[in-house]
């Protein structure tokens, strides 16, 4: 009579394990790489953000307004239409962005004549 043996785990089991252990690895690597990226693109983003912020300071008042209301018309457009939330707050977006703009400008006083 034979004793049958017990096996510890299938040959099938055993890919699936050093599968598994592969893809942990590479999304270390991947997430140490990505790490390393983060402080150039804010640093990036930071210094986009400004030359936006400056552009738009330079354009006259009317401009800006009839462009903040585009967008907010535009959201609300795709608000009333059922949109996903996301999508009608990134249209809303520019209009604060202008918003601030005009908010953050430089003052610049004149002397009455």
């Amino acid at each position: 009579m034979k004793i049958p043996v017990r096996r510890r785990g299938s040959p099938r089991l055993g890919g699936l394990v050093r599968r598994a252990a592969s893809l942990l690895q590479q999304i270390g690597g991947s997430a140490a790489a990505l790490a390393q990226q983060v402080p150039a693109t804010i640093d990036t983003t930071i210094d986009g953000g400004a030359a936006t912020a400056s552009a738009l300071q330079r354009l006259p008042d009317p401009t800006l307004r009839w462009l903040a209301a585009g967008s907010i018309g535009l959201a609300a457009g795709l608000y009333l239409s059922g949109t996903p939330r996301l999508v009608v707050a990134a249209s809303v977006a520019p209009a604060l962005l202008i918003g601030a703009a005009i908010l953050l400008r430089p003052v610049v006083l004149t002397q009455p004549r």
